[in-house]
């Protein structure tokens, strides 16, 4: 265990969530008391520990390690760790097969180590993770925690795990019975990423320099890249449109003049426009995945008239949904500057006027067809409450010392097609599997994370009622989180699709909020009123305490109303 520790320790690892149970209790109490400098985050539930693991991983680009015990972590804290496997997201998994005493094969209980009569839990995170190490040895445990750290960081983040059998985590490595040593961490993870190749930098400057009509579309790539320079000078360079995939969202400030916001069902009809008026595409760390292009719409993307350029980190994602005119396997920032570089050396040959495609897309924006930033029930002032009213008065009243966490469910929808974001980093949510609770705990995360920032949480009803734990974990760490429920006593966003006839087994009872929140003694309020709305607001969004806001929206608000499919 104290090389495990020394492992974690290595890989500049700072955070460790987890939940005790069999034999990681042991290794969860080691890296504590080893004091080494890893804050060790006891959670209530393994999904929370998860998601916090998760968040961790967006905002630092490093992996956390996420301990537990092997049938829980498997199942409970599966959300986080397929939430992790979907976006991206560098995370390390140090989790037990609770084999008592080594008793693999009689099935003792709760045993995971796939013997018969036991669960497989190795297959199990086989379906989720880039590497499963399975340690029968203490040299394997060690090794296969080095390696994890590896995988979970290089090429494509992740999630990777080290399943160690029971009496394996507490035994001791020799030496001399080594086979192969123990080498430092460093040698094993110091290891470049994906780079562009001069000519085929070469090759997408011509192209851009030729387009009439570019257009750039960031996934979540470009975030874990953290190309947020890059994509903001090559967008100014040539004057190109910046729209994004939901899980892109941020990656430039919504206020820029060249933002359009997302794409496709969460966007405006501006996007499409743009989207479908463009001659050149350049795709960056997106897959254009079905969700983000109509159902890989020839309609939304025609490459039969468009020249599509992908560059993504991952070779599989180049080419996968869409045939590309020029597919690249890179860091999305390393590429964005070798491109900027070729573009800078011809741009002599650059014929249109960059403040003309400006000022047209301004012009554009203004236009109200194209819903940029505003929908049908935007500007409504009534109660019950709107939702899309909500979102205006956020936009009011944030600035970049606020951060928005989003859960799953409508109210993603109406914050991600309508919150306009004033600076890079300000919104994260869920969006690889997209599991219900994991905004509010995620949001545990980020608050520890970024002390400097003000975290604002953002659920429906339905979401928080899984996860009313983490009132107290916010209170146990000092944490002034806003918790703001958008509150419809519903399944929201299962009413919208169901019939008439089957809607009634969406619906929940009346909850008040305020009320639980009153019971843990946090600082509560109870919105009802369109009158009431600013003020409540504008508390969550600069109170210094933790707090939350129960504001109760119209039960029959659909977020469908703001696609256009």
């Amino acid at each position: 265990m104290d090389l495990i520790c020394d492992v974690i320790h290595q890989a500049g690892i700072e955070y460790v969530f987890g939940l005790p149970g069999g034999c990681a209790d042991f290794l969860m109490e080691q890296i504590y008391k080893n004091n080494i400098g890893i804050n060790v985050i006891t959670a209530n539930h393994e999904g929370s520990a998860s998601f916090m693991a998760d968040m961790h991983g967006r905002m630092t680009r490093k992996p956390a390690v996420l301990i537990g015990q092997g049938p829980f972590i498997a199942s409970n804290g599966a959300l986080g760790i397929m939430e992790a496997y979907h976006a991206g997201v560098p995370m390390v998994i140090i989790t037990e097969t609770s084999d008592y005493h080594g008793n693999a094969m009689q099935a003792v209980y709760q045993s995971a180590t796939g013997e018969y009569g036991t669960l497989d839990i190795r297959n199990m995170f086989k379906g989720m993770c880039k590497y499963v190490g399975y340690a029968t040895t203490p040299y394997e445990a060690v090794y296969s925690t080095q390696l994890a750290v590896k995988h979970a960081i290089s090429g494509r983040p992740g999630p990777t795990c080290v399943i160690v059998r029971y009496n394996v985590m507490t035994s001791v490595v020799d030496d001399e019975e080594l086979q192969v040593p123990l080498y430092p961490l460093e040698g094993h993870i110091e290891i470049s990423p994906p780079c562009i190749s001069e000519v085929d930098a070469g090759k997408a400057a011509n192209l851009l320099i030729a387009a009439e009509n570019p257009v750039m579309i960031c996934g979540r790539g470009a975030h874990a890249a953290k190309a947020y320079d890059e994509v903001k000078q090559i967008a100014e360079l040539i004057g190109m449109p910046v729209m994004t995939s939901y899980m892109g969202k941020g990656i430039i400030a919504e206020t820029h003049d060249l933002a359009l916001g997302v794409m496709e069902k969460y966007g405006a009809p501006l996007t499409d426009k743009i989207l479908q008026n463009s001659d050149v595409i350049l795709a960056i760390g997106t897959c254009l995945a079905p969700d983000n292009t109509n159902n890989c719409s020839p309609e939304f993307i025609n490459v039969n008239k468009q020249k599509l350029i992908q560059i993504d980190i991952e070779p599989r994602n180049a080419g996968w949904t869409y045939p590309v005119t020029l597919g690249i396997t890179s860091d999305a920032k390393i590429a964005l500057q070798k491109i900027i570089e070729k573009i800078n050396s011809k741009f002599d040959y650059f014929i249109y006027d960059v403040n003309k495609r400006i000022n047209d897309l301004k012009d554009l924006k203004k236009d109200p067809k194209m819903e940029f930033f505003s929908s049908e029930k935007y500007d409504l002032t009534e109660s019950p409450i709107e939702p899309e009213s909500i979102v205006k008065l956020f936009n009011e009243l944030i600035n970049d010392k606020h951060i928005i966490v989003l859960d799953a469910g409508n109210n993603r929808a109406w914050f991600t097609r309508l919150l306009q974001t004033n600076t890079t980093e300000q919104v994260y949510g869920a969006g690889g599997v997209a599991s219900m609770a994991y905004g509010p705990s995620a949001s545990i995360a980020a608050a520890m994370l970024k002390p400097d920032k003000k975290i604002i949480s953002v659920a429906g009803d339905s979401s928080f009622m899984m996860t009313p734990y983490v009132l107290n974990m916010a209170q146990t760490h000092d944490l002034p989180i806003s918790f703001v429920i958008l509150n419809d006593s519903a399944f929201g966003n299962v009413r919208d699709v169901l019939s008439r006839k089957g809607r009634p087994i969406s619906l929940n009872p009346d909850i008040d909020f305020a009320k639980i929140a009153d019971g843990f003694g946090v600082k509560s309020k109870s919105v009802a009123k369109y009158a009431d709305l600013r003020s409540a607001i504008d508390e969550a969004l600069n109170t210094k305490e933790l707090m939350l806001v129960d504001i109760k929206i119209h039960k029959k608000s659909n977020h469908l109303r703001i696609r256009r499919y």
